[in-house]
């Protein structure tokens, strides 16, 4: 069977594509930095439970389900704009492995839960209570990103769609993908980093150095892991895709060649404690790391799909509406996080 034949007709846009690609990068970096600083966050609790607990997961546990709240509402307008780019894609890879993606809603609302439980239970809990409970909620976070990687991976592969006349009943995941567990990996080693600089950053806010010595120990080590972790995803993908970070795209190789430097950078500046500075460049990796992903997605789609395919009725009264609800929305947002801060229970 063609794979082409299996992707769903065209479908019509509001508004030009480069509108949504845009707004598609700023927002899942927004939810890719707030999720990692909530799986990488969860991860040093769960750690530091393991020799009885200390100030700072006591104090981390604390931020965690307000993060998670954070990450679960900054996750909805990237999806949404995948979907309204790749709908055809997207919407097919979902209920290719439906069973798996409901899980994944219901098990996110246990494990937001159970973080509340851990931090306001956190006393009257006995050790072996709160280690449980912990580990539970961080197995959750991990089957959650597990799953939006085999969702976000299974739609680019229409070859594979091929898999649902033997498999019907939405148990298809991308497992025998090659680059699939570098790519998951990729992500999770990533959240040890960015959970340890928000350590180091609470302990930049504290003037507490004993949380800014033990984030940017999580923060280095995971760095330098991460380098190895993601060359290795870089070599799992198929050789014309792993070619264009290597020469073949101007713009892909700049922007991995940027990577490269930039970790590098960061390794150093987690050596010398400089909070600041590496903040601001994880900031600005995490975005390049952003439009590599975006550009690598198009590429993978480039048989089947090209942005210029997609029909634009110019019916930008849905983009306003979306800017004036993200002004709105933020300065709720904010508002709400100053007065929890006045309130001391950040």
């Amino acid at each position: 069977m063609i794979p082409s034949s299996l992707i769903p007709a065209i479908h019509n846009i509001a508004v030009s594509p480069i509108w949504l690609e845009t707004f598609l990068i700023i927002t899942f970096a927004i939810h890719l930095m707030l999720m990692n600083i909530a799986v990488g966050g969860t991860v040093i609790v769960a750690w530091h439970s393991l020799s009885g607990g200390s100030n700072i997961s006591r104090d981390l546990s604390g931020k965690l389900p307000t993060i998670l709240a954070l990450v679960i509402n900054a996750g909805v307008p990237p999806l949404l704009f995948v979907k309204a780019i790749y709908a055809q894609f997207n919407y097919t890879s979902s209920v290719l492995m439906a069973v798996y993606w409901l899980a994944a809603i219901i098990a996110l609302l246990v494990g937001y839960y159970g973080l509340y439980w851990h931090y306001y239970r956190y006393e009257s809990l006995k050790d072996g209570g709160r280690k449980g409970l912990i580990f539970m909620v961080l197995c959750i976070l991990l089957y959650v990103g597990f799953m939006f990687s085999n969702n976000m991976t299974l739609m680019l592969r229409p070859d594979h769609w091929i898999e649902y006349f033997d498999n019907p009943h939405g148990f298809i995941l991308n497992l025998n993908d090659a680059a699939f567990f570098p790519r998951y990996l990729h992500f999770m080693v990533a959240s040890l980093a960015v959970g340890g600089l928000f350590v180091a950053v609470l302990g930049k806010m504290k003037s507490d150095q004993d949380y800014i010595e033990t984030g940017f120990k999580w923060f280095v080590r995971a760095t330098v892991l991460n380098i190895t972790v993601g060359l290795a995803f870089m070599i799992s993908l198929p050789r014309d895709l792993m070619l264009m970070f290597m020469g073949k795209n101007m713009i892909a190789t700049s922007l991995f060649g940027v990577a490269i430097v930039g970790s590098v950078c960061l390794i150093y500046l987690g050596i010398k404690h400089k909070v600041v500075l590496a903040s601001i460049i994880t900031v600005v990796l995490v975005y390049v790391m952003v439009i590599m992903r975006h550009l690598l997605r198009d590429a993978y789609l480039a048989p089947y799909f090209k942005h210029e395919d997609l029909i634009n009725t110019s019916q930008y009264s849905s983009l306003y509406l979306f800017l004036i609800s993200i002004v709105i929305g933020l300065i709720a947002i904010i508002y709400m996080l100053k007065l929890m801060y006045k309130s001391g229970r950040s």
